[in-house]
């Protein structure tokens, strides 16, 4: 009799975490497209760009270029990494990356690809049940909120 519930399997479970796991490192990666922006902008820069309090502002400006850069290469290199089918966790990954940029703090905004796209892979993998998927999004809307409060 079938009761509604989803099972998994050890050999499904396995392939979740595999992809979970490729999907971190490549979050992980991408943080590098926004410091090769940076570098890039400080290496081509020139004073008069510059304004009262230096150049502050100008590298602002480009490490969100950067990050949204790494956004737009995000499939490749899920693909790459074997994260399969990669184009919906290159798509569900902003929704997470943007509210830890918007949250917190400088080192934890640099590392947000190495949380966002995990929990997007998890979230839009066609193993994981319903039940699932809300709780992966419950805990992530609880951090955010602890992220907000602090």
């Amino acid at each position: 009799m079938n009761t509604g519930k989803v099972s998994i399997s050890s050999a499904a479970e396995g392939r979740l975490a595999e992809r979970a796991v490729a999907a971190a490192f490549a979050g992980t990666i991408l943080i590098l497209v926004p410091l090769g922006v940076l570098l890039l902008l400080a290496a081509l820069s020139d004073d008069s760009r510059c304004g009262h309090f230096g150049c502050v502002g100008l590298l602002a400006d480009a490490w969100k270029v950067g990050s949204w850069a790494a956004i737009v290469l995000a499939w490749p290199l899920l693909h790459l990494f074997r994260v399969r089918p990669a184009w919906p966790v290159a798509v569900l990954a902003p929704f997470f990356l943007v509210p830890i940029w918007e949250l917190a703090e400088m080192p934890l905004s640099v590392m947000a690809g190495t949380f966002a796209y995990p929990l997007a892979a998890l979230v839009s993998s066609p193993r994981l049940s319903w039940r699932g998927r809300s709780l992966v999004l419950a805990l992530f809307l609880i951090f955010c909120v602890v992220l907000a409060l602090s």
